[in-house]
């Protein structure tokens, strides 16, 4: 995918992690190229795309991933309270494989939600890929126990505690044949799967928001 916008349709994520690791999955499944991913350079900016380009109405379909963080609930709310005043039906909780909102009426476009890592847990994108990691994978216990030992009272990790797995990923990615690989090229260098089902299940949502 290019980096200028030049389809209707839209998938507006938080930063240029989140946007290569979906140009990452779409090259290595081969998902139709019919949408733009936009580099929104943070969640509220994403948000704030989100509605603002559903006011202008110059979208044909509007996806957007955001991280859960630390309070799903709270994150879902703050997306209720931005699509329903155009009359978006949002459901009470997210789908499990990914929320689809059908239009409410002319010109508006039918909206997609990922929540990630899972629609169903709090955290954010570095715990998506953490999944991807191949389970005859012999690096991550190690790493695990590593980031266990630092995170032990004294405490002597620098990281804040929600980082925790930012920090094992990178930690992971710093110990792989290419040092320091990004999440979007691990994935296209095969050092994350791409087989897992909540690559699956992330998969089915895009080209179910996008392809049909």
């Amino acid at each position: 995918m290019k980096l200028e916008e030049k389809f209707l349709a839209k998938l507006l994520v938080e930063g240029n992690d989140d946007q290569h690791v979906v140009w990452a999955i779409c090259e290595k499944l081969v998902i139709l190229e019919t949408f733009d991913v936009v580099d929104c350079n943070s969640d509220s900016q994403a948000i704030g795309q989100l509605t603002s380009r559903i006011k202008l109405r110059n979208a044909s379909v509007l996806g957007v991933v955001l991280d859960a963080d630390t309070d799903l609930a709270k994150r879902w709310t703050q997306i209720q309270n931005k699509l329903q005043p155009f009359g978006y039906p949002v459901p009470e909780t997210p789908d499990l494989d990914g929320t689809l909102i059908p239009s409410p009426g002319s010109g508006y476009p039918q909206v997609g939600i990922w929540l990630m890592p899972d629609n169903q847990s709090t955290g954010m994108l570095e715990d998506f890929a953490q999944q991807l990691i191949p389970e005859s994978d012999q690096l991550l216990p190690i790493v695990q126990q590593i980031i266990a030992e630092l995170d032990t009272e004294p405490r002597k990790a620098k990281f804040k505690a929600v980082h925790k797995t930012k920090a094992l990923i990178h930690t992971w990615l710093a110990w792989q044949e290419h040092p320091g690989t990004p999440m979007g090229q691990a994935l296209t260098s095969s050092y994350l799967s791409t087989n897992h089902e909540l690559c699956t299940r992330f998969v089915t949502w895009l080209n179910a928001l996008f392809n049909t």
